[in-house]
């Protein structure tokens, strides 16, 4: 569970943010709908922020066509909708200490607090794989399993754990298989040999880390294929991503909850497992030996 990588509850909860309502009611919109919320998601949240006369002149729609679109995303008004948007990028900055009071009273009336947390957290789970883009992730897969790419992992202060773990698998798995540390001053060392066969997958929440989004900047730059796993459509980090998983993280208590996200993590795992086939079995067979070998010398010398 995640501190410094916290954020509120979305608003609306069991509900969605403004980028995950675009994109489940996309289908619903007229094209002229479509136009306003390609404008939205283009240039989220800043514009939002400014007058209803504004968004509209810019994404090239009328006022009322805007006021539809917002009545299909469950808002009444151009204010209802800000007042949504407002209070959305508020959660991004949310401390423990507001989580830890907000929670109080979240789950004070809870008869059975742990089987409550244990049924948030599920629906985290389920709601995360029932909104992942089957597309997408098998693109993902395929590429991390490609034996000719390189792959890097990185992550935040909380999600460093996650991005280990899926490293030290994809060792055991594949070859060239490297873990981003967490000492950015040599992080220019890895990424000098960045270039198109390269895959970074990347961890990242709120409070997102600048360090980790500037890393996968560069490397897109380098023409790197970026996968982000993050808690947010619109989290910055997806602006360099060519693919991006979202999970959701609401524990209804002080700290987040990054049990979505480790099982997305396993699951792109057991994926590449079985994409790697017949050459997984002979690498887990030799890995295997060599392991054999290290006890035995290890025996002889004690």
């Amino acid at each position: 569970m995640s501190g410094s990588e916290d954020r509120a509850a979305r608003p609306g909860r069991p509900g969605a943010t403004i980028p995950q309502l675009l994109k489940r009611r996309r289908a619903a919109l007229t094209a002229q709908e479509r136009r306003a919320a390609s404008y939205l998601g283009q240039h989220y949240p800043a514009s939002g922020l400014g007058p209803m006369a504004r968004f509209a002149r810019s994404a090239g729609v009328s006022p009322q066509t805007v006021l539809r679109f917002l009545a299909k995303l469950d808002m009444s008004s151009w204010e209802d909708f800000q007042n949504r948007l407002r209070t959305e990028l508020a959660g991004q900055h949310a401390s423990p200490l507001g989580r830890w009071t907000a929670s109080r009273a979240a789950l004070a009336g809870e008869t059975d607090w742990l089987t409550a947390f244990g049924a948030r957290i599920a629906r985290n789970v389920v709601e995360t794989f029932a909104h992942l883009s089957p597309a997408e992730f098998e693109t993902a897969a395929r590429a991390i399993a490609d034996p000719r790419r390189k792959v890097m992992v990185i992550g935040g202060r909380f999600t460093q754990q996650l991005a280990r773990l899926l490293a030290r698998h994809l060792q055991i798995l594949r070859g060239s298989v490297e873990e981003i540390g967490s000492l950015s001053s040599t992080w220019p060392d890895r990424l000098i040999d960045v270039g198109r066969q390269t895959v970074i997958v990347a961890y990242d929440i709120r409070r997102y880390s600048r360090d980790v989004i500037g890393f996968c900047r560069l490397a897109a730059e380098q023409r790197a294929m970026v996968i982000a796993i993050t808690d947010d459509a619109a989290a910055p980090i997806t602006r360099h991503a060519a693919i991006g998983m979202v999970g959701w993280m609401d524990s209804d208590a002080t700290w987040d909850s990054i049990a979505a996200l480790l099982a997305v993590t396993e699951a792109l795992t057991a994926r590449v497992t079985e994409l790697s086939g017949a050459k997984t079995a002979e690498r887990l067979a030799r890995l295997e030996s060599l392991r054999e070998r290290l006890l035995k010398d290890g025996e002889a010398l004690s």
